[in-house]
């Protein structure tokens, strides 16, 4: 009869046994080693969240092989998509052993969908490169001019992003002269274009701001806003600049190097451009304030010059008294001359402000023989031929009065 233990370290008194839990253990070390930190691409199978742990359990998969996986709920809380079978996802974490069941499982710590996953690498990596180099301090940040006169906007030529700025300049700023850079904003060449419009503008020394951007969009589509070229070009930027990318739940590396994060376009044009009325108001105010304070500065002097007169020790020298009021007098004079010279230049810069003001209004528009059209009864305001058609009835805003007439002949597109 064969031995049952023929020989050597295998037989019973030579050889090392484990039991289940400690070679279950042994294998998780090794597997811990081995593949912590990794990301896995696969589909999301079999899943389970569990609302009461408020842990995730699930599968991943591809045509060869299956991974158990499970996310617990200090990290899934922070994920900005919701989970769901079928779904290609990007999972990063650590290979381990459930030991109840010597199962290895992904612990995941970090999921994107696949693809915007890729693109969300690439955006950390490149934003906490350029964080470490200092690009978003603040103490790089540039201030805004508060009363712009010039305004360069790099954006897409067709967009509704121009439209909805330049509506917005015409109500609230209509004296801010813009300058529109059509730039590709998407695509293959727009890192480059978009480098090269703030080039461009910087170059110019009649510019007071800057500011790019574009509608809203996936992250790929917003990705030229990203691209480190242009983040950089926007760093070195010595004319200070406003980032629009998108809504206000998008952001992009150019809206932290930026010198301002605007959350849409049409917020750009809102904080870029003082209302035409609070400029008045401000020019009202402010010439108050300075009747207040030359009104103050008369009366203090004529204190003074009351006080010097009732002392004690000047009523009783009469020569000295009355060299003193010559004294007083003299300042007296020069006083209120100066005061008359001030009053006049404040007058002449208030009248010339209110000047520039009042020649890019509206009404002084319409004096030098415009016209604004309106559909009837609407009152929409005609800004093509197109939008009106034979038999329509329409007015006219003048100057000093309004007409109404009908389309009789339609020329031009």
């Amino acid at each position: 009869m064969e031995p049952l233990f023929p020989s050597g370290d295998a037989s019973a008194g030579n050889r090392e046994v484990y039991s289940v839990s400690e070679i279950t253990t042994e294998i998780k070390v090794l597997l811990n080693g081995a593949f912590s930190s990794v990301w896995i691409e696969g589909e999301i199978s079999n899943f389970t969240h569990h609302f009461a742990s408020g842990h995730m359990y699930f599968t991943l998969r591809d045509e060869g092989a299956e991974l158990r996986a499970a996310m617990f709920k200090g990290y899934n809380q922070y994920l900005k998509f919701p989970v769901e079978d079928g779904m290609k996802v990007l999972a990063h974490g650590d290979i381990s052993l459930y030991e109840a069941r010597g199962q290895y499982q992904l612990l995941v710590k970090r999921m994107e969908p696949s693809g915007v996953g890729t693109l969300y690498l690439a955006f950390e990596a490149l934003k906490e490169k350029l964080e470490a180099e200092g690009l978003f301090d603040e103490s790089r940040k540039k201030p805004l001019p508060a009363y712009p006169f010039k305004i360069g906007i790099a954006t897409s030529g067709t967009g509704a992003a121009m439209e909805d700025m330049k509506t917005i300049f015409s109500r609230r700023a209509p004296h801010i002269m813009l300058l529109i850079r059509p730039t590709l904003v998407q695509g293959n060449g727009a890192a480059e274009d978009i480098v090269s419009a703030i080039t461009e503008f910087d170059r110019r020394d009649d510019l007071d701001l800057i500011i790019i951007g574009r509608g809203g969009g996936s992250l790929e589509d917003l990705w030229a806003f990203n691209e480190e070229k242009v983040v950089r070009q926007i760093s070195d930027c010595t004319t200070p600049i406003i980032s629009a990318v998108g809504h206000e739940t998008d952001f992009t590396l150019s809206d932290f190097v930026a010198d301002l994060r605007a959350p849409t376009p049409s917020a750009a044009a809102e904080l870029a451009s003082p209302s035409q009325i609070e400029i008045s108001a401000w020019l009202d105010h402010s010439s108050h304030r300075l009747g207040e304070v030359l009104r103050n500065r008369i009366e203090k002097a004529w204190q003074r010059i009351d006080g010097l007169s009732l002392r004690y020790g000047l009523k009783q020298p009469k020569l000295l008294l009355g060299q003193e009021r010559d004294r007083l007098e003299a300042k007296k004079e020069k006083m209120m001359r100066n005061i008359d010279v001030i009053l006049a230049m404040k007058s002449t810069q208030f009248k010339s402000l209110r000047g520039q003001l009042e020649a890019v209004s509206p009404t002084a528009i319409l004096k030098r023989g415009y016209a604004i059209a309106r559909t009837l009864p609407h009152g929409k305001i005609l800004r093509s031929p197109s939008e009106t058609e034979l038999g329509d009835r329409f007015g006219l805003t003048l100057a000093s009065g309004e007409l109404e007439g009908e389309v009789k002949k339609i020329t031009g597109e």
